[in-house]
């Protein structure tokens, strides 16, 4: 796929139709699961594709925020902007996150363009199917990895 840069295209993000962030999307798909090996290489290649598509949707639909942020820029320079421009940061940040995963949901849902029987057993229509729907994955490990390092992190700066 690659990015605009790399493929030399030149594409003017103002000269594009406007699309609207869509804030109140609710998501209702997750990554794969994981299961063979084989399965895990074809479902990490469509995620991939799926990805970079989603990623060019979400630049599109929050060309808002990035221009704030870029106007906030011109104003304080890009020195300052380090530090006066934290708003406009962390709203564009907010904004290409949540636009992403929306875009990734509903690029799995689209079963028009995933008719792989793989893909299916995963995901349809209305959200995730099968075993994907009873998978409970690894995130709630992260509070007690964030706890274990936290005192560590203590107990390291504890001992000078």
């Amino acid at each position: 796929m690659g990015s605009y840069k790399s493929k030399n295209h030149k594409v003017d993000i103002n000269t594009l139709p406007v699309v609207d962030p869509e804030p109140d999307y609710v998501i209702k798909t997750r990554q794969p699961m994981p299961s063979n090996w084989q399965l895990n290489i074809l479902r990490g290649k469509r995620e991939d594709e799926l990805r970079g598509l989603s990623y060019a949707y979400a630049r599109r639909k929050c060309h808002k925020a990035v221009n704030d942020l870029l106007q906030c820029e011109k104003d304080y320079g890009s020195f300052w902007a380090a530090f006066d421009c934290q708003a406009e940061n962390h709203d564009m940040k907010e904004c290409l996150a949540h636009e992403f995963d929306v875009e990734m949901d509903k690029l799995r849902r689209n079963m028009k363009m995933n008719t792989e029987w793989w893909w299916k057993d995963l995901y349809d229509e209305n959200g995730e199917v099968g075993d994907q729907a009873k998978w409970k994955d690894e995130y709630w490990l992260l509070p007690i990895l964030r706890g274990y390092k936290d005192i560590l992190y203590s107990m390291i700066t504890s001992n000078n």
